[in-house]
């Protein structure tokens, strides 16, 4: 009997030590990744981060303003999938001005410059850069989309809201539905295919554009609620951020809808402003939130009803990290902001998830 048992002690060690470098091979494929910070070349403190946008693992651009004796400077960076350098060869680069937001159009990519008080789109392809010029100089710039065929700027000047439109060759000016007072930001899936989101008479409100007009979308927003950012995608999904005051409160709002089914959520995100929310490569949503750690930046991940906080990596002697803007990068995630480090200004950095 103690023949076998001894036998039987010894068959279950020897599996044992089979099947325990597979099952500590499966753990560690299935650790969930983790952010890691990139380095940033330094601007001239103090600086403002204002948009990120990624083609892919190899190629992202991030884009803002840093302070200079004469007024803001343009700041552009790009991203090779290696380190991140900084890009003077646009027009204006040494010029007084800001850049905004930024979109891969097609082969190009395009980024909102304000110049002199002007606007005009910058343009950077395989053979260098151009620029477009803005049809009428507005008093204020709200914001820009780009898709093939098409492009929007939305703003301001002393007769009131303005939609501009530009199709490829030339501008026109659209109309916005009857009751919007102004239009807070636009994005767009395609030429005939737009989405902007405003201040009505009666609220906030979504509009959609059809080819032909600019339509209230229906959707049907918490009552004293603003709109952050819109996420349409392809497929007919549509993601809505923002925030609702009630009871002397904001908190933030999550809607995801397609078609006329709509359903509403507040996640925990501490009233994070959903303006930076994005769909990751794994399908959630993702925003960066205000951390509870001065040494680290935090993210939320929204899945339907599941809200999960991540933390970026551990920055010595910081007393601020902010992720200002997020961006998928294929299979991962990049951000980009600024950071404070004890007896200095805020700094560049970006960080990544995965990769």
């Amino acid at each position: 009997m103690n023949g076998l048992r001894t036998f039987v002690v010894c068959l279950v060690l020897s599996c044992a030590a089979v099947v325990s470098p597979v099952g500590a091979g499966t753990a560690a494929a299935s650790a969930p990744p983790r952010w890691s910070a990139l380095p940033v070349p330094a601007a001239t403190p103090s600086v403002y981060v204002a948009d990120l946008a990624a083609r892919g693992p190899r190629e992202a651009w991030a884009t803002g303003s840093e302070s200079a004796p004469d007024g803001p400077r343009p700041v552009l960076y790009r991203w090779d999938g290696a380190a991140w350098s900084r890009d003077a060869t646009f027009p204006g680069a040494d010029e007084p001005g800001r850049l905004g937001k930024v979109q891969f159009v097609g082969g190009e990519m395009w980024v909102f410059h304000h110049r002199d008080g002007a606007g005009e789109i910058l343009r950077r392809s395989a053979g260098g850069w151009s620029a477009v010029p803005l049809p009428q100089t507005l008093w204020y710039y709200q914001d820009f989309t780009a898709v093939p065929g098409a492009a929007w700027v939305v703003g301001e000047d002393d007769s009131g809201l303005k939609v501009l439109h530009y199709d490829g060759s030339r501008w026109t000016t659209q109309p916005a539905p009857e009751g919007v007072l102004s239009l807070r930001g636009i994005t767009a899936l395609g030429a005939t295919d737009a989405w902007a989101w405003a201040d009505t008479a009666a609220g906030a409100a979504v509009l959609r554009w059809d080819g032909t007009t600019w339509r209230d979308a229906k959707v049907p927003l918490p009552p004293n609620g603003n709109v952050h950012t819109v996420l349409p995608e392809p497929s007919g999904r549509v993601a809505i951020g923002g925030s609702q005051y009630a009871d002397g409160v904001n908190r933030t709002y999550l809607m995801t809808g397609k078609g006329r089914s709509w359903r509403t959520s507040y996640p925990p995100l501490d009233n994070a402003s959903a303006e930076d929310m994005v769909r990751g490569p794994d399908g959630a949503l993702w925003l960066p939130v205000r951390s509870d750690r001065a040494f680290q930046s935090k993210y939320a991940r929204v899945d339907g009803s599941r809200t999960g906080f991540s933390y970026g990596p551990q920055r010595t002697h910081a007393i601020e990290v902010q992720p200002r803007a997020l961006a998928r990068a294929g299979s991962t995630l990049l951000s980009f902001g600024t950071v404070e480090v004890y007896g200095s200004k805020p700094n560049l950095m970006s960080e990544r998830l995965g990769g």
